[in-house]
């Protein structure tokens, strides 16, 4: 589970990460960077300034908000967008989960499946099943008074029950509890529950559509890698904060989804990171969300130049990006090394840029 996001590291820029990857750290399984191509020479960093702007305004169904920085040429940029307030409250209510929830949601569908194999077994009515969260107890009971032959066929039913119970239901259990979480955009992992950020990612892509019109129109005109420095610097100045393990009683492991890391102006560095990946979507490279214990970081597709470090995957690079701040850390401007977790963000097609209703 996603501890307290970079607290631990202080995700300020220029970290030095040792990545021996932690147990349990999940991010989309059995997808490993292979290699970190370390950046060469300390690159020239512009001595840019900020402003770290923010204002947020009720516009009825809409809200919109407004951002002042400064970019690596250290010149002061606005830029203003609009956010459904209907996309916005969907996308938080729709992340995280309560647990009595949880407990309620998964105990009526074990006592459902205990009654149903009860029935079809024949034993019902010598059985009693208990759910306790999304624990469970059983029992059973040979009434008195039966004949010794036909006492001995049910107990032996009843215990063929036992064996279903425990060979298959907690097979089934673990089942229910990872579709109930994946409806929330989380995962289940062993007993471990991790955050689906190709998911929250793909959510935030639409109703994030606007803000990325408007930070593109900030660089209209600007090559590809001075946009992504723009996009950079953008999210570098957001205010870092961390967001809490339970926020109004909803489990959300520490994580603010896309939309909402505008709509408060800020957040930690895998909730920026993954509304970094909800903007760049729109474009057509490629981009990672990248995840170390204890930190998180993008690599997004693209040439690097010498300077810069940079992830080989097959014959695609990515350059590193920092997103956190509150540095300015240019592009390929992370050092990190070792072997961790990554999540792949496709390029969003057309119908992804349509916000669901």
């Amino acid at each position: 589970m996603k501890g307290s996001g970079c607290a631990a590291l202080g995700c300020a820029g220029g970290l030095v990460l040792a990545l021996a990857l932690a147990a349990g750290t999940v991010a989309r399984e059995g997808t490993r960077l292979p290699s970190i191509v370390p950046r060469g020479p300390e690159p020239r960093r512009p001595s840019a300034s900020a402003l770290r702007q923010f204002r947020r305004d009720d516009e009825g169904d809409r809200l919109r908000v407004s951002f002042g920085f400064v970019d690596y040429d250290g010149q002061p940029r606005h830029m203003a967008c609009e956010i459904g307030k209907r996309d916005y409250e969907r996308d938080v209510a729709s992340f995280g989960y309560f647990k009595d929830e949880m407990d309620r949601a998964v105990g009526t569908r074990l006592s459902e499946l205990f009654a149903a194999e009860a029935e079809l077994r024949g034993v019902r009515p010598y059985v009693h099943f208990e759910a306790q969260g999304t624990g469970y107890r059983w029992r059973w009971k040979i009434p008195d008074g039966l004949e010794p032959a036909e006492a001995a066929k049910l107990e032996a039913r009843l215990r063929a029950f036992d064996g279903w119970l425990d060979r298959d239901l907690p097979r089934k259990k673990e089942e229910l509890i990872g579709q109930y979480l994946q409806e929330r955009g989380l995962r289940l992992k062993g007993d471990e529950i991790s955050i689906d950020y190709e998911r929250e990612v793909e959510r935030g892509t639409g109703p994030l559509r606007e803000c990325y019109q408007a930070l593109r129109q900030v660089g209209e005109g600007a090559s590809d890698r001075r946009l992504l420095g723009l996009f950079l610097a953008f999210f570098q100045e957001l205010r870092y904060e961390v967001p809490p393990q339970i926020e109004l009683g909803r489990h959300i492991l520490g994580f603010r989804v896309p939309s909402a890391v505008l709509v408060r102006g800020g957040g930690d560095c895998d909730s920026k990171s993954a509304a970094f990946c909800a903007l760049w979507r729109h474009l057509p490279e490629r981009a990672i969300l990248i995840l170390v214990p204890g930190h998180a970081l993008v690599g997004v597709e693209g040439k690097p130049r010498a300077d810069e470090a940079h992830v080989r995957l097959g014959n695609r690079y990515f350059v590193l990006c920092e997103v956190v701040g509150p540095g300015k850390i240019p592009p390929g401007g992370g050092m990190i090394s070792g072997d961790f977790e990554y999540v792949m963000i496709e390029p969003a097609g057309p119908k992804a840029l349509v916000t669901p209703r």
